[in-house]
């Protein structure tokens, strides 16, 4: 029978998070083509706004342009359907 000590694990844990950190480190994903949007994105590091820390833009039937960080705290400069 399996204990909850066991269960819980007291090693291995650590190393698959600490390898999956450096799997995503070193990810690069294919960029998104914009089609028919464009649009300009900033991020910021929190809901204050007042840290940039990244962009991503979009032009009419172009490949997006991503510097720095995404996060969840964005603003949306312009958007617009390409005709």
């Amino acid at each position: 029978m399996t204990s909850p000590a066991s269960l819980a694990g007291d090693s291995g844990g650590a190393t698959a998070s600490v390898e999956e950190d450096a799997v995503l480190d070193s990810r690069e994903d294919a960029l998104p083509f914009c089609d028919s949007e464009s649009y300009w994105i900033d991020f910021y590091s929190d809901a204050s706004l007042t840290r940039w820390v990244g962009f991503k833009s979009c032009g009419c039937n172009e490949t997006a342009h991503i510097s720095g960080r995404q996060t969840a705290f964005a603003v949306t400069d312009f958007y617009s359907i390409c005709r």
